[in-house]
């Protein structure tokens, strides 16, 4: 397989380069293959590669869910400049149980064939776990992460003012001198002029990022922007970032992005076979329908 390299933006994000670094193979298939495949007409295996793209693990799922949740809670407008969640979202779980068993019918019902914008986890599109039993181990992971949350998260959270409440974009993109860098932030929040951005990853390069937008967008130095890592499982929001070095982590992405950029040939391709499979993450790999 074959493509043209100049066809598809490049940038640099952790996702991209823990999928470089976890197997090139997946790595191809999923910026390079399987681009294009959203549009239903595309058929064929450009249509077959992209469902594979687009599956998720149950880790990754419920993740999606509660940082949702999250965002959605914090951002909602009050009436009152200081006012906390209303009684009725005082509860742990809020909306997404109902969330997750909605989605969950869509899945068996195949809505994802027609459109992948929809979730769809690669344990349902490989029959590799019964329905029931997936659903009922769902529910109870997300109950134990909301009920972790109440205590933590959710209570801190809900006492920062309105007032102080940032919205960012998520995706987030920032520009790290010419290079397209993404990160995935939740939510923000500016107190006695320290910015907090919380993210679902507490790597120096997430915390670098969060930095480079603080002072490209808004301009508040770095020493005034500090990084919070959501941990769902354990009901924590864990300071990250308090040993950065920030020449070192910055050489680390321009260096991981020049690795990336110099498996393009000279001719402007990129091929799949040179782009070597890890069989060590073959077994759980959701695209492991195409590549055997």
């Amino acid at each position: 397989m074959i493509r043209n390299a100049a066809e598809f933006t490049f940038s640099w994000s952790l996702r991209r380069q823990e999928m470089w670094n976890c197997c090139r193979r997946k790595y191809f298939l999923h910026y390079y293959a399987a681009r294009g495949g959203h549009d239903p007409d595309s058929g064929g295996e450009l249509r077959r590669l992209h469902e594979m793209r687009s599956l998720l693990s149950e880790r990754a799922y419920l993740h999606r869910l509660i940082a949702a949740e999250l965002r959605r809670r914090f951002y909602r407008p009050h009436e009152e400049e200081d006012a906390e969640l209303p009684d009725s979202e005082a509860g742990p779980y809020g909306a997404v149980p109902g969330r997750l068993r909605r989605e969950f019918r869509r899945m068996l019902r195949d809505e994802f064939r027609t459109d992948h914008a929809h979730p769809m986890l690669a344990a349902l599109y490989y029959n590799s776990t019964p329905p029931g039993e997936l659903l009922r181990e769902l529910e109870k992971r997300l109950r134990n992460a909301m009920t972790a949350m109440s205590s933590g998260p959710l209570a801190m959270l809900a006492r920062t003012r309105y007032l102080f409440r940032r919205p960012i974009d998520s995706p987030l993109e920032v520009a790290v001198g010419e290079l397209r860098c993404f990160a995935a932030p939740i939510l923000a929040f500016e107190e006695k002029g320290v910015l907090t951005i919380v993210e679902g990853s507490g790597a120096d390069s997430t915390v670098l990022l969060h930095k480079f937008h603080a002072a490209n967008k808004l301009h508040i130095p770095p020493e005034r922007v500090r990084s919070l890592e959501l941990i769902p499982g354990k009901g924590a929001l864990r300071l990250t970032g308090k040993e950065l070095n920030i020449s070192r982590t910055l050489r680390e992405i321009r260096g991981g992005a020049a690795e990336m950029l110099n498996a393009v040939r000279t001719d402007g391709t990129v091929r799949e076979e040179d782009f070597p499979r890890n069989p060590a993450h073959c077994t759980l790999c959701r695209f492991r329908g195409h590549c055997r």
